[in-house]
């Protein structure tokens, strides 16, 4: 009896030990609202290494401090802490035993969530036009805060508008597909994605009809310190209102912009001839550019390729990641006495991203992993959309695994 007793002690001796030398990640949780540690939050760890299964749960006690047990110690995690309905993550590749992160305070009402700059792509062909408008909102509250609701951003389409993709890229530097929802008004089309602090670039891509010259008449409701036109060199831009200049190439596209647009008051441009962004004839002084030409929205076979191939072209640059069909809708405008064109543009689209980091990839893939699986729960995808899209996004987070 003793015998046994003392063989019952050894092992549970060694398993104890065993279990005290299992793989951990630490870390705090800190509330960039306050600056103060912030407990009460739920931390759950993701494993990455067949999707964004939730292998391990806690919570932050009140110093913010946080410990995870890592059942699969040999794959890349992601750290998930959810505060006041929003979610923030953390990057913890393999081996990784510490993964602090930052939340912040949510709001439906903010102040100084403004719109830096407005940036159309445009390209024309076969009766029809393809247009990219892209948003770059700046969340500068203070102290900052994440803003959240049904309509956190909204755009107005012109009409007779075709829907095309949509997407969002937060600060963390990367795009996640989104699906803009009807307001209430008419072609007018709401995000209900958090705003967290820093900038956030919200892009629609939609069709129009085209008859071989289209005005654009847009009235921005907040002031725009940039608003950016990007084209093939075939067609013709003509600024209808005072306050462009025109800028060096980019990528094969002419560019023109006007500075220090007005809120609430009516600007227009034209345009006119057809080309497409693809075209070698009009990407020969941009041939070497990593700048993505503008993406298209129609679903036929020409602007699919010529989709897919601004998506490479960021891949290259920046690893950008392929964004999924949706339907939605975009629109907007300033004062012309009060442009003040600038020497150079600094339209936030043109510059090139430095190549990310492969813990950075993993972080970001994160957010598109989450994404998807929300839409899911929520029935804003059918479960055909939602198989596709996660084998591709298995696939890409197999290709980074190899990397490392």
């Amino acid at each position: 009896m003793r015998y046994c007793q003392k063989i019952a002690q050894i092992t549970f001796c060694f398993i104890a030990s065993v279990s005290g030398f299992a793989a951990q990640i630490t870390g705090t949780v800190t509330n960039g609202t306050t600056n103060k540690p912030s407990s009460g939050d739920a931390v759950v760890l993701l494993s990455l290494a067949s999707g964004m299964e939730e292998v391990a749960k806690t919570k932050t006690d009140s110093q913010g401090h946080f410990t995870l047990n890592v059942p699969d110690e040999g794959a890349p995690h992601l750290v998930r802490v959810e505060r006041q309905s929003v979610h923030y993550f953390k990057s913890a590749p393999p081996g990784a035993t510490t993964a602090d992160v930052t939340v912040y305070d949510a709001a439906t009402q903010l102040n100084n969530v403004v719109t830096d700059a407005r940036v159309f792509r445009l390209q024309a062909s076969g009766g029809s036009m393809d247009v990219s408008d892209l948003y770059v909102l700046n969340n500068e509250s203070q102290p900052p805060r994440s803003r959240i609701g049904n309509q956190t951003f909204a755009v107005t389409l012109p009409d007779g508008a075709e829907m095309g993709e949509a997407s969002l890229t937060g600060p963390s530097g990367m795009p996640l597909t989104v699906t803009p929802v009807p307001s209430g008004v008419k072609n007018r089309y709401a995000f209900d994605f958090p705003i967290r602090p820093g900038k956030t670039k919200f892009e629609m891509f939609y069709k129009l009809p085209y008859s071989g010259q289209y005005e654009f008449s847009i009235t921005p409701e907040t002031p725009l310190n940039e608003l950016g036109v990007l084209l093939p060199k075939s067609m013709k831009f003509t600024g209808v209102s005072a306050g462009f200049a025109q800028d060096s190439d980019e990528a094969g596209l002419a560019v023109f912009f006007a500075k220090n647009v007005v809120a609430n008051q009516l600007v227009k441009f034209s345009v006119s001839g057809e080309g497409l962004a693809g075209n070698p004839a009009d990407a020969q002084s941009g041939a070497g550019n990593a700048t993505a030409a503008p993406g298209s929205g129609s679903g036929s076979q020409s602007n699919a390729a010529w989709y897919i191939g601004g998506v490479i072209v960021l891949l290259v640059a920046g690893g950008f990641i392929v964004l999924w069909r949706r339907t939605g809708a975009g629109k907007t405008g300033r004062d012309p006495k009060s442009a003040k064109p600038a020497a150079r543009p600094r339209v936030p689209v043109q510059s090139q991203p430095d190549k990310p980091a492969l813990g950075d990839m993993l972080d970001v893939l994160k957010d598109e992993l989450f994404q998807l699986e929300t839409d899911r729960l929520n029935g804003k995808i059918s479960q055909e959309e939602y198989e596709k899209t996660k084998a591709g996004l298995d696939t890409l987070f197999r290709r980074q695994i190899k990397k490392k």
